[in-house]
């Protein structure tokens, strides 16, 4: 499954110690010429957590072996494989669209910044946006064995600060109402980068909310980005943390963003084809018309989660926009590095297992939550879960679905259907109109 080629390992080592140890001030931002191709990497949810804030035990295990798949345990080493694959491949921009840090501790977001810092210091730009887990989070945590404590997060202001090399201290606009900002890469393409999340603006900490909303104020900055734009004959890439465009059957609330029909609407006088997000953590492409043109909100999956993956965006000018999926080689870099972790070492087979395990337990738990009580059946049902969620999170559950159907597990959620959520498992299963993980959008008239 993997289908990348990594670096010379010391060589990227070499450049990312260099770069932390004796940091050099970000060279200037620089819009390359139009008409020429440019690739763009697109990454979200990393929820990375400052290692220097966890003690092993108890309260950490709990947090990620019975949580929702993301491999906390391994984040801090998934984004050194991130770092140095771009620094391999070099991509004209790398976008972070959100979630960055756990639940918005300070000391994350810093150490997260540093460990970029290698990218935009290589003369690669980082673009971040915040998600709704990165600013003023009530839950932000360190863990000490068995038990948690209190570590500073964030304001919206020092966020900004924290990532001033990666998009806030060059960006060409930056809307007052909001962390959203414009950079254009090249005279033909835009990226605006905005902020749908809702947070206290004044400072105060609170549990995060799941929903997000532009404000108005930041619809007026957008349509004044589009404009401008268009009138310098560049197209415009958004992207955002919240969807734009549901990605499931199920309800989406919370998810696609509240006003998302008053940012369509914006985007579809413009001409725009494109947004990239996340939030949701799993891999899908959605399409809609609007007007004359197709658009499409594409959700890369969470980068800590199974499989490890983010998105790779080619821009042909004029001519198209082409998307796919590329899986990290933690294994490569594993080897490279002289890593002695079995894990790591073969790690594609333990993100799997994990996320497999974590979806069986969540599963038999809740189904036993649901009073029903019939063991062999049960097994059998958190079995379809466990093999479903790591394939439909990653964008391949089509690749199971006619096993899945035809199978006793299946059966017995037909069977218990009064009592089990098949509605989610039909939603997992369902046929998608578009390959969750590639597509070709063009470009033009």
């Amino acid at each position: 499954m993997k289908t990348i080629r990594l670096f010379a390992a010391a060589l990227s080592l070499a450049l990312v110690l260099t770069a932390c140890a004796a940091p050099e001030p970000t060279p200037q931002a620089r819009v390359l010429p139009g008409g020429i191709p440019l690739t763009i990497v697109v990454a979200t949810d990393l929820h990375f957590l400052d290692p220097a804030i966890v003690r092993e035990g108890e309260a950490f295990t709990a947090a990620y072996a019975y949580g929702d798949g993301k491999q906390l345990n391994y984040g801090s080493q998934l984004v050194d494989v991130f770092v140095a694959e771009m620094l391999e491949q070099r991509p004209a921009a790398v976008l972070l669209t959100g979630d960055l840090t756990l639940n918005g501790e300070r000391v994350s977001h810093l150490e997260l910044a540093r460990r970029l810092a290698a990218l935009p210091q290589a003369g690669i730009p980082v673009l971040v946006i915040p998600g709704n887990h990165d600013i003023q989070n009530a839950f932000s945590s360190g863990y000490n064995r068995d038990k948690l404590y209190d570590v500073r997060s964030v304001t919206a202001g020092e966020f900004a600060e924290i990532y001033r090399d990666c998009g806030y201290g060059q960006a060409a606009s930056r809307d007052a109402a909001s962390l959203s900002y414009t950079w254009p890469l090249s005279d033909d393409l835009w990226l605006v980068m905005l902020d749908t999340n809702l947070y206290d603006r004044e400072g105060s900490r609170s549990i995060p909310q799941n929903a997000g909303a532009l404000p108005e104020e930041t619809l007026v900055w957008l349509e004044d980005q589009l404009r401008e734009a268009q009138q310098q004959g560049a197209e415009v890439i958004t992207a955002t943390h919240h969807s734009l465009l549901n990605h499931t059957s199920r309800q989406m609330e919370g998810y696609t963003l509240d006003n998302a029909e008053a940012m369509l609407s914006i985007l579809e006088r413009y001409g725009t084809r494109l947004n990239l997000s996340g939030h949701v953590h799993i891999q899908d492409i959605a399409r809609e018309r609007l007007g004359a043109k197709d658009f499409y909100d594409i959700a890369t999956s969470s980068f800590v989660v199974y499989t490890n993956q983010y998105g790779v965006l080619e821009y042909q000018p004029g001519v198209e926009l082409r998307y796919h999926t590329r899986e990290a080689d933690v294994e490569r870099w594993a080897r490279e590095t002289g890593s002695q972790d079995p894990n790591l070492l073969a790690f594609e087979d333990y993100s799997y297992r994990f996320f497999y395990e974590t979806s069986k337990e969540r599963s038999y738990a809740s189904l036993v939550m649901a009073q029903l009580n019939q063991d062999a059946d049960l097994e059998l049902m958190s079995e379809t879960m466990a093999l479903l969620n790591p394939a439909y999170f990653s964008g391949y559950a089509g690749d199971l679905r006619e096993e899945i159907i035809q199978s006793d597990h299946y059966a017995m959620w037909r069977k218990h259907s009064g009592f089990a959520p098949i509605g989610y498992i039909n939603s997992m299963l369902a046929e998608r109109e578009l390959d969750p993980r590639q597509v070709v959008i063009p470009l033009g008239d």
